[in-house]
């Protein structure tokens, strides 16, 4: 296996009872690497980006995380997400606590570092997202785009090896999308893997290397952005692209 590779996913399916949610997925990830994920609403998406930390259990196929297949029922998944950083639609703040207590949640519990260390880095991080100002207040005083920068914020603190995000701006005010998709290209700038489903097709165009179109269950088309976008060679992509750009 290539050095380089941080995940690969050989032949992954997921069925819900009798509908089949994905039909054979095969890809690789490799280190500093930014893949969008497109597609229709419904076609897998999401349940494939949930696949790898394993937050949906494959029925079947492998899914191997620096070199170790975590579908594998020994391995410790807790001790594997800590190095999957995932961000969601929605924020998942816990209210009674600051932001500063948020993102030095995990990090402290899990035993990675100390309330002194964890607090420091808490503090760095919310000045790399801009929000310094926002250390002690509680989530319910943030606006949705600021929520949404702690979360990734949290999800950095445990210096993961790679970020998943699923739709991190669909819940958000059109206003506020700026803010967070402009964190996420830093984060991109800065040598971050990420896979990210998305809806933000300027996003997917302008930071990722690869896209990657998801219809039906399986990977009907990945190519760079510049390709994908200009020369679909997959009909049902043609049509996708009709109706969103």
């Amino acid at each position: 296996m290539n050095d380089n590779v941080l995940i690969e996913v050989k032949n992954l399916k997921k069925s819900f009872g009798d509908h089949e949610v994905l039909k054979g997925i095969s890809t690789t990830i490799s280190k500093g690497e930014v893949i969008a994920i497109v597609g229709p609403s419904g076609c897998g998406k999401s349940t494939f980006l949930r696949s790898l930390n394993l937050l949906e259990t494959p029925t079947s196929g492998m899914i191997t995380f620096e070199g170790t297949d975590i579908t594998d029922k020994s391995v410790d998944i807790n001790k594997m997400r800590e190095k999957i950083g995932m961000v969601f639609q929605q924020f998942n703040l816990f209210a009674n606590m600051t932001v500063k207590q948020n993102i030095m949640l995990a990090p402290v519990k899990l035993h990675l570092m100390n309330k002194e260390d964890a607090e420091k880095k808490a503090m760095e991080l919310l000045e790399r997202i801009g929000l310094p100002d926002k250390a002690d207040v509680y989530p319910a005083m943030l606006s949705g785009g600021q929520k949404q920068r702690i979360a990734i914020a949290r999800s950095l603190a445990m210096n993961p090896d790679v970020m998943l995000f699923d739709e991190p701006t669909s819940a958000l005010d059109p206003e506020m999308v700026g803010e967070v998709l402009s964190l996420m290209k830093q984060l991109a700038k800065d040598g971050m893997t990420m896979v990210v489903v998305t809806h933000e097709m300027g996003f997917a165009r302008e930071v990722a290397n690869r896209v990657m179109f998801i219809n039906e269950g399986i990977i009907q088309e990945e190519n760079t952005p510049q390709e994908f976008f200009q020369n679909p060679q997959n009909p049902r992509l043609k049509d996708f692209l009709a109706r969103v750009l």
